[in-house]
């Protein structure tokens, strides 16, 4: 019996040395097994080797994919996978073959979004009921804790009582253990009741009577703004809001898409007791491995690792964001259109249904917000606060993520953040980046959109596009920063130190409008993106995008009077297109021919003329003051002091638009230091009209002979030399050097 056992461990002995060589007991029939037919692997960078039994010699490894590499070694195959930089799990099939034997194992690695179960997102606090002071019928206090962004509550729309403000948001609670903070979410659409000043008071159910916790300010601001407590309220049993001024016209309303309360969950991990700051973005000193190794939630032990080894990507994911002053700061200054509110994008972008988790490093600064964006639908997006530590939103719309940080004079502290979750599509700043960065940066994007900076330029504009027709990045986003500086520059804002503060923001438009400008923007239809994209096209014409932003730009009410909103911005237009070595528009256009036909010493009013080329004939005498004061004469500075005297200048005793216009004649000649009225009079500025003018608005438009008597007065008073030449307006961009 002892010989059998012996004999039969022998054969067992023989069997399994047999099974782990190359060959077996039937080499003439090909053979390929392995340990394992599908493998998973964590997030970050590893290898996993499976077992291989083959009675086949010469056998290769492909995969097909950058990320996932194989090789077999010593009868295993080797399975090498790099980190995953990506929410979602990816797979990759590993082939191994030799000759007409192939066989493979299916490999998946986990994605960020593997993990975000072990971040514990905050409570939500129900409210019992609510009560507001002022109400619209139709938007109810109840609409502003509905769980819908859509609809939401508005105060009365009748404002003009004296008493108003102040108006009480009241919210009730019960059975509440603690509170941490409070989001408020303004109307997506439009400005109306976005909340500015109030007082917030609390009553606990200890201490049932309201008391006065604080004063804010959200500014207005169209982010959502959050308020943090100092340290939880136990027991809260009413919050109150009393609003005491609000967008809008009058005196402003008060409105809420969505207010939310809410209490930090008790259940998730004491970061701090390992990374250096609220950031997450570097490890405390003294922290080994081991240390990492040993944290129980594997989100944060993933993310501490890759930190450890240096291999998190931070090119995008951690950065500092700098404060940028409230475009509507140097628009009131200036008395134009509003610059970007896109200063600070990140690079990165989210997907709907989403769990987005990133750190802020955000002590000081409340209203600090970032913006999801999808600019196929519209400009805008959902705004979520940013709170000091852990952030987890809930994406309920994907887009391109900005940092909407802005004050009144731009001084705080820079933020940090780390977007651990969401996927990096890069930007591409002139102010760091160089032409060599351009292909790396565009051909790693995977969104459709990308963003490009500049120094006083932004484009969003899809990437396809960009690869389709820019070669040079920065050469590109230059020529857009010399289009916005020159008309900075035209306006005299270099010279009285009044540049913006913000940046002009070029963006794709999906709509039929084909370009436009409007408020922090100037936006362009999706047909007209292979011209915008190309250096070459844009330098040969650039009508359009310099159009746009001569809108914004137009000094209001100065230069901007009823019927002049598409000639003035034209000054503009022209002076981008000739500066650049384009012929000029009313040359090409034959648009001089028909001004001196059609509205030259006829006696017509110029705000009257609704002829052939009307706007475009219009705007000839605003640029023959440029060709003959600054190209003729020299005097450089002429438009420069003129738009610095319309942001100046007090309008408080203009009756109708026709001031503006006599004004216009009044400070053209005083800058000029030119008695220029018989300029002004064969041009119809000063022409008696009494007309109703259609303008995207429409106003009345006088000027009266007495006004005209008065004006002409008063200049020939000043003495003011007339110009040597009688016939200025006959000057056009041909004959320049007639009048030199």
């Amino acid at each position: 019996m002892r010989k059998e056992v012996i004999l039969y461990f022998c054969i067992y002995l023989l069997f399994i040395s047999c099974s782990k060589k190359t060959e077996l007991s039937t080499p003439d029939i090909p053979q390929l097994e392995f340990s394992f037919n599908s493998i998973t692997i964590g997030r970050l960078a590893s290898k996993q080797v499976v077992g291989v039994t083959t009675n086949v010699e010469n056998l290769v490894c492909e995969t097909g994919v950058d990320w996932c590499v194989a090789n077999y070694e010593n009868g295993e195959v080797v399975i090498e996978a790099f980190t995953n930089p990506n929410a979602d799990t990816r797979a990759a099939i590993v082939f191994v073959s030799s000759g007409n034997l192939k066989k493979s194992i299916t490999v998946s690695q986990l994605g960020l979004n593997s993990y975000e179960g072990d971040i514990k997102g905050d409570i939500k606090l129900e409210v019992k009921k609510a009560t507001a002071s002022s109400v619209q019928p139709g938007a109810e206090i109840k609409y502003s804790f509905d769980g819908n962004f859509d609809k939401g509550y508005h105060s009365n729309w009748s404002n003009t009582a004296t008493n108003y403000f102040p108006i009480r948001l009241t919210y009730e609670f019960e059975n509440i253990p603690t509170m941490d903070y409070i989001i408020y979410y303004p109307r997506k659409i439009g400005v109306n009741g976005n909340i500015k000043e109030f007082e917030l008071w609390i009553a606990t159910e200890d201490n049932p009577t309201l008391t006065k916790y604080g004063d804010y300010n959200f500014n207005g601001s169209s982010a959502s703004s959050r308020v943090t407590f100092s340290k939880a309220i136990t027991k809260p049993a009413t919050i109150q809001l009393v609003v005491k001024s609000g967008a809008g016209d009058g005196q402003g309303f008060v409105s809420c898409a969505e207010m939310e309360f809410y209490r930090k969950n008790p259940d998730n991990f004491d970061f701090l007791s390992i990374f250096k700051d609220n950031s997450c973005s570097e490890l405390k000193p003294g922290i080994t491995e081991s240390d990492v190794m040993a944290i129980s939630n594997d989100f944060f032990k993933d993310m501490a690792l890759e930190i450890f080894r240096n291999e998190y990507n931070q090119e995008f994911r951690i950065q500092e964001y700098r404060p940028w002053q409230d475009p509507a700061v140097m628009a009131k200054v200036n008395r134009t259109s509003t610059y970007s509110l896109r200063d600070n994008p990140t690079g990165i972008y989210v997907t709907a249904g989403e769990e987005f988790v990133f750190f802020a490093n955000n002590p000081y600064h409340e209203n600090v917000s970032i913006l999801i964006q999808d600019l196929e639908n519209g400009f805008g997006g959902n705004s979520y606060p940013v709170a000091n530590g852990l952030n987890k939103i809930n994406v309920t719309s994907g887009g391109l993520v900005y940092v909407m940080y802005h004050t009144k004079d731009a001084t705080e502290d820079p933020v940090k953040i780390n977007f651990v979750t969401g996927t990096i599509n890069g930007y591409f700043d002139s102010q760091k980046h160089n032409t060599e960065d351009w292909d790396r940066l565009l051909s790693n994007a995977g969104y459709k959109h990308f963003d490009i900076l500049g120094e006083y330029a932004h484009l969003t504009f899809p990437t396809e596009k960009f690869r389709e027709n820019t070669p040079d990045g920065l050469a590109l986003i230059n020529k857009y920063d010399e289009l916005v500086r020159l008309e900075w520059e035209f306006m005299g804002l270099f010279k009285y130190n009044k540049n913006f503060n913000n940046r002009m923001y070029f963006h794709v438009d999906y709509t039929d409008s084909y370009m436009y400008s409007t408020s922090y923007r100037t936006a362009y239809v999706t047909g007209t993106m292979n011209e915008l994209c190309s250096q070459n096209k844009f330098a040969t014409s650039p009508w359009g995008p310099a159009h746009e932003v001569g809108h914004s730009n137009q000094t209001r009410p100065g230069l901007k009077w009823i019927g002049m909103t598409e000639v003035t911005n034209n000054i503009h237009s022209m002076h981008i297109q000739t500066s650049w070595g384009n012929q000029s528009r009313l040359i090409v256009d034959g648009v001089y021919n028909t001004a001196f036909n059609n509205l030259l010493n006829r006696g017509i009013p110029h705000n009257g003329y609704d002829g052939d080329k009307g706007v475009f004939v219009k705007l000839v005498p605003f640029w023959q003051l440029k060709l003959y004061l600054l190209d003729a004469l020299g005097k450089d500075d002429f438009y420069k002091d003129l738009y610095e005297y319309m942001r100046n200048q007090d309008y408080s005793q203009a009756t109708n638009d026709g001031f503006y216009q006599l004004d216009f004649v009044r400070a053209a000649c005083r800058i000029a230091n030119l008695d220029l009225t018989q300029f002004f009079k064969a041009w119809g500025f000063l022409e008696p009209v009494d007309i109703t003018v259609k303008d995207y608005a429409t106003k009345q438009f006088t000027i009266t002979q007495n006004e005209i008597d008065d004006l002409k007065a008063e200049i020939a008073a000043k003495n003011y030399p007339k110009p040597e030449h009688s016939n200025i307006f006959e000057i056009t961009d041909n004959n320049v050097s007639n009048y030199r």
